[in-house]
């Protein structure tokens, strides 16, 4: 059994003044996929090819026939990969806590300032290979834990994080406008960021090591947003007295507006060929210089100084560490355009027009970061489409009926 308690507090300071507070216990369930499931574990589970020649077709082994019956009862384990969990895996558990203290300034105006801050312990490490030899000359199967298996693919509860975070909104309303700011100064730390962050391991016995600002980590995120209804149609301003037609068509309208403007996120600098002699793994470059470009030498084809890493002496860990440099921010306006046609008091039709980076603003995403690549430091991709993200321009219109 697992308590996960949770607690909450307001006290009025002042008529215009509340301060808030609260924190609790939080935790995540194990998710297992087939990607990472010990069901594929030697004896019981691997893998047969099977080859058609394109030449002889009268051979060809069709899927309508099946499995191959010479295929193994039991698949041999020495020198196999294996899925790794351990039996006395703990639940992932994220202790989180926060003060808020709440402002009204002037008539419809509240300004927020908060601290957030949270603890994460058994964090999923995800890829760790617990069977990685020691770095050296010579066979890698001499130098492994277990020398009858080959490399392993496992996911164990032996990670940590913090975040610590200033967050604050400014929310003002006033007859038809309504805008809001918030402004998150943030630091995420972690020596793994859990099971989608593909974080690069180079010592699989040195955690620690790992340490560093979290793949998803953003240092700051301002995000300003507001709404205007124009002031034409029935109850409104202008144009209340004039004819049905001219309010139909005048009336009913809002526009809307979300800035947003995110720092970029970390990456790591890896090796393009190790010379770790390990088996599967990530080798770390030594690092000689920051790797850091002022603003004003940064480019798509150089986003930082790749000749500040260099390939570390054979069969040693490399010096640099994760997450060290980071990509390029995002800069986002989304714009949109609302108008309602009414039917009565209970129903009405509501259509929008949508424009999501509506300035085509390019969203560029991290550069390529393996030293000895001879693409190093260049961006050669942008945005996340598919989530209306850091995406180009994109445009929408729809119809809504609400009764």
């Amino acid at each position: 059994m697992q308590l996960g308690p949770r607690f909450g507090l307001a006290y009025k300071l002042t008529p215009k003044t509340v301060i808030r507070a609260g924190g609790g216990i939080f935790y995540s369930f194990k998710t297992v996929t087939s990607g990472n499931s010990m069901a594929k574990n030697a004896p019981y589970s691997g893998t047969l090819v099977t080859a058609n020649d394109q030449n002889n077709f009268g051979a060809a082994k069709p899927i309508s026939a099946g499995f191959p019956a010479e295929r193994p009862q039991l698949w041999p384990i020495a020198g196999s990969g294996f899925y790794y969990w351990p039996q006395d895996a703990k639940t992932s558990t994220m202790y989180e806590w926060n003060v808020n203290v709440q402002r009204e300034l002037g008539a419809n105006m509240v300004l927020s300032v908060a601290y957030v801050g949270g603890k994460g312990t058994y964090v999923d490490v995800v890829g760790l290979n617990i069977n990685q030899a020691v770095p050296g000359p010579g066979a890698v199967v001499t130098r492994r834990p277990y020398p009858n298996l080959s490399d392993a693919i496992g996911v164990v509860p032996w990670g940590n994080s913090t975040y610590n975070s200033m967050q604050t909104t400014l929310d003002r309303r006033m007859g038809n406008v309504r805008f809001s700011g918030a402004w998150t100064w943030a630091h995420s730390i972690d020596n793994t960021s859990g099971e989608s962050s593909n974080t690069a391991i180079q010592n699989s016995r040195d955690l620690a090591a790992q340490r560093g600002s979290s793949t998803f980590d953003v240092r700051h995120k301002l995000t300003i947003s507001g709404t205007y209804e124009l002031p034409f149609g029935n109850g409104k301003q202008w144009l209340a007295g004039a004819p049905k037609v001219v309010n139909l068509i005048a009336g009913g309208w809002q526009l809307n507006g979300i800035g947003t403007f995110l720092s970029g996120l970390p990456f790591t600098p890896t090796m393009q060929t190790s010379n770790l002699n390990t088996g599967v793994g990530s080798q770390f470059p030594n690092r000689i210089g920051s790797g850091q470009l002022p603003s004003s030498e940064r480019s798509i084809d150089r986003w930082f100084d790749a000749s500040a890493f260099a390939a570390p002496a054979l069969y040693t860990f490399g010096n640099s560490g994760r997450n060290i440099l980071r990509g390029p921010g995002t800069k986002q306006i989304d714009l949109s355009m609302f108008k309602n046609f009414t039917f009565g008091e209970a129903r009405r039709l509501e259509f929008r027009a949508e424009a999501f980076n509506a300035l085509n603003t390019p969203q560029f995403n991290n550069p390529s970061s393996v030293i000895g690549f001879s693409g190093v430091a260049r961006i050669t991709s942008a945005g996340s489409p598919t989530i209306y993200q850091r995406t180009s321009r994109q445009i929408q219109l729809a119809l809504k009926f609400y009764f």
